[in-house]
């Protein structure tokens, strides 16, 4: 193409630019052709020109002259790093858009998981006990996670639905090894905290908090106040003998009762021994209002149990057994409670081979002395006078002083107490159309609300005499003659005057029509021991009396020694 008129004109005049040894004219239209600097020198960087010599000239025409041709391509340049940035910008876009998907991953299948993993090993070793809870926890967040995924299905479009639904029926099918492994922590955290119990947190804990992978099951007792509890199914041998295999269900049946009722009343079963039940609430580290409260609902969790063995449709069953009823006629479910408070050692026993957590004291000794002597005295319950006056003064007024006697593993004289409950009065439930939720998650959650209403300043637990059906229907057998004339009697039995109580002894009777002050005189010619009062501690009392023609030892100090276990 022929040059422009311009650029001619500019080539037509003198070359007065000097760079480095050549002389030469700027033809831009922009160029000052007036100055004898350098433009491309000033200008122009080297990425922004392009420089042609003639490669065809021969050695004489290059020593004579050289021509150089150079381009400004600073548009083609700026064309081209404003592109380098567009693809740089894309770039890292589209990295920042594969980091963020790829950290999103990361995070909800890996990095999430463990750390969750590792809060609850934590949580595991500072308190053992919470691995119980873990799994509700867990269930709950299932569940609010699954309330979110309902209600963002709500707000979609059928398409989306689809897809939506279709997305996490997949993640469902398809659990990743990092959910296993979290699910398992908390199964094994529970069975940890299931299998040991409370005497049992500090051989977890110390273990879990260890360096070594090595376990050292045999770490040492600590002591500890706790109010121990002991209770025994009556007639086991009988009941093994007729039920065979099936009596381990039978013991679970009851266990699930004797276990539902502790929990609720914050206390925690430590050892299951075929036919007992050892049951605990440590008061150690808890306030004088707190340890009250703590007994008065071991006392009231026993009388729960009570109610709830004697209601129970499923061992209602056992009624009607037929092998169990030729043994042991009008058969039914009965147990024997003992209850008394004091120290003891929490701690491993056993060896490397196996352990088990629980408590070792004379006190323990006691108690489940306590819950053998319920059969001698006829009684459901015995609980130890140390026990009584832990209590609140409102439910310790419902307890009935029966005895004072010496128990082989105490050192001191204890009052036996009782509480007066007449279960056969109570009827077996009905079934109801109301269906009951079967999600044990579910139910654990109701019974921790229903544990967390039992410390609160206005629950008083000696109110359940004067509001709960079962208790009102239990106590209205007795009179309350019946306890004035029972008192007056043991006072005089303690105090030495055994003619007297006697004859105050044989007019216990529960009911008010049979308490008449008869002439005491005739007592000793006419009444039989068929004719005795049907009050269990009442006929000790007197059998014990008639040993000695009723009257006392000469050492006699008010107590006397419980030679039957």
């Amino acid at each position: 193409a022929p040059l422009p008129e311009a650029v001619r004109g500019r080539l037509a005049k003198p070359w007065i630019e000097r760079c480095s040894s050549y002389f030469g004219v700027a033809v831009s239209p922009t160029g000052n052709d007036a100055s004898t600097e350098c433009s491309f020198e000033e200008e122009l960087r080297c990425s922004e020109q392009w420089m042609y010599v003639p490669l065809t000239n021969t050695p004489e025409e290059s020593k004579k002259a050289t021509m150089m041709f150079l381009f400004d391509i600073r548009s083609t340049s700026q064309l081209g790093a404003g592109l380098s940035i567009l693809q740089t910008i894309f770039i890292c876009f589209a990295v920042g858009i594969g980091a963020m998907s790829f950290s999103h991953d990361v995070n909800t299948l890996l990095l999430n998981p463990i750390e969750r993993m590792i809060s609850k090993m934590e949580a595991i070793k500072d308190n053992p006990l919470y691995a119980m809870k873990l799994g509700d926890i867990e269930y709950r967040r299932e569940e609010i996670e699954t309330a979110r995924r309902k209600e963002e299905l709500a707000r979609m479009s059928r398409c989306w639905k689809l897809f939506y639904m279709g997305y996490n029926m997949k993640k469902v099918k398809e659990p990743m090894e990092t959910a296993i492994l979290e699910k398992t922590i908390i199964k094994l955290g529970g069975l940890l905290a299931l299998g040991f119990g409370e005497a049992g947190a500090e051989i977890i804990g110390q273990n879990m908090r260890g360096g070594t992978a090595g376990v050292n099951a045999m770490v040492p007792g600590q002591k500890v106040d706790a109010i121990i509890g002991f209770c025994n199914i009556r007639n086991f041998g009988d009941a093994t003998e007729v039920l065979k295999e099936n009596v381990m269900m039978f013991v679970n049946q009851i266990g699930e009762i004797v276990h539902g009722c502790v929990d609720d009343y914050h206390g925690a079963p430590n050892k299951n021994i075929g036919d007992c039940f050892l049951l605990v609430w440590r008061l150690s580290g808890a306030s004088e209002e707190k340890q009250q409260k703590l007994a008065d609902m071991a006392i009231m969790s026993f009388i729960r149990m009570l109610a709830e063995i004697n209601k129970s449709r499923v061992l209602a069953r056992y009624r009607d057994h037929p092998g169990l009823l030729q043994r042991l006629p009008n058969y039914r479910v009965e147990m024997g409670f003992g209850l008394h408070c004091g120290w003891a050692i929490e701690g491993a026993i056993g060896s490397d081979l196996k352990i088990d957590a629980s408590y070792l004291s004379p006190n323990v000794n006691v108690s489940s002395r306590l819950q053998a002597a319920t059969e001698q005295y006829n009684v459901w319950l015995l609980i130890s006078h140390f026990m009584v006056s832990l209590c609140s003064p409102e439910l310790a007024a419902h307890c009935r002083l029966i005895d004072h006697v010496t128990v082989k593993g105490s050192k001191q004289p204890i009052r036996l107490y009782t509480i007066d409950l007449d279960y056969l009065q109570l009827q077996v439930k009905k079934k109801t159309a109301v269906e009951m939720t079967k999600n044990r998650f579910k139910l654990r959650q109701l019974r921790e609300v229903r544990k967390n209403e039992k410390w609160a300043e206005d629950f008083s637990v000696s109110e359940a005499f004067n509001s709960d059906e079962d208790l009102i229907a239990m106590r209205a057998t007795y009179d309350p003659e019946f306890f004035l004339r029972f008192a007056m009697a043991f006072r005089n039995y303690e105090a030495g005057e055994w003619l007297v109580a006697r004859d105050m002894l044989f007019t216990c009777h529960y009911s008010p029509d049979s308490c008449q002050d008869d002439s005491a005189t005739d007592y000793p010619a006419r009444v039989s021991d068929g004719d005795w009062p049907v009050d269990g501690p009442t006929c000790t009392l007197l059998r014990f009396m008639r040993h000695t023609y009723f009257h006392p030892p000469s050492d006699w100090t008010g107590h006397r020694e419980l030679t039957d276990k």
